[in-house]
């Protein structure tokens, strides 16, 4: 009897590993340079490295709209991606990114037109030599953003680092509503770093960012449960 019972609870115990491990979900981002060279085969080896959801850069600054944005997205889809999102990388000293709010409309009439099914767009908050102002006026450019893709209908998120965010932005909380994707490259995938998620206001993240590689392509790893 007490052997059938540990039996029992060996078996379940390698039920809640199993379930446990197939709750966890990895995917990519890939950077506007990284979706002008990514192939099919890309694509294949990421879903086969267990990879499932991809997030695609859309606008990077200065360098504006990703030209292989279309072909990227459906080729993520394509290979098997449950889901596919896009960020964006806006900054107020950027040519071509003033003003915020019909950069945004720029941005969202090229999808549309060019038929790209995506679910989040996603809202790039990080440093770059030169791209940003002071904290009250960079809040205010991130607004006007933000506030244009809502009104347009788009599902928003916020994608940054306890670093990245402060000397952005400061210690605004003005975004706390929207879904965070927050950046810790500790290689673990998990939310078990709560100092690395608990800035602006949040105290739930929705995706991690965990290593600044992944296989097959030059991208970075996300996790969420």
């Amino acid at each position: 009897m007490f052997k059938n019972f540990n039996s029992l609870i060996l078996l379940s115990l390698s039920l809640l590993i199993c379930i446990n491990f197939s709750e966890s979900t990895i995917g990519v981002d890939i950077s506007l340079f990284e979706c002008d060279s990514i192939s099919k085969n890309d694509w294949d080896c990421l879903i086969s490295n267990g990879f499932t959801f991809a997030i695609i850069e859309a606008w990077n600054g200065g360098y504006q709209l990703t030209p292989e944005i279309a072909r990227c997205v459906s080729d993520a889809w394509t290979a098997g991606m449950h889901h596919v999102d896009v960020y964006v990388f806006m900054c107020p000293n950027c040519v071509g990114n003033n003003p915020p709010a019909q950069a945004v409309n720029t941005i969202l009439k090229s999808l549309a037109q060019q038929n790209v099914t995506y679910g989040m767009l996603w809202f790039d908050v990080e440093q770059c030599s030169g791209c940003w102002n002071d904290y009250a006026s960079n809040v205010a450019f991130l607004q006007q953003a933000v506030n244009a893709a809502v009104q347009a209908g788009a599902n928003v998120g916020i994608y940054s680092s306890e670093y990245e965010w402060s000397e952005t932005v400061g210690d605004s909380t003005a975004f706390k509503q929207y879904p965070l994707w927050y950046a810790h490259w500790d290689q673990n995938k998990n939310f078990n770093d709560a100092w690395a998620y608990t800035f602006g206001g949040w105290t739930k993240p929705a995706i991690k960012q965990y290593d600044d590689k992944a296989p097959c392509v030059s991208a970075d790893s996300n996790y969420y449960p």
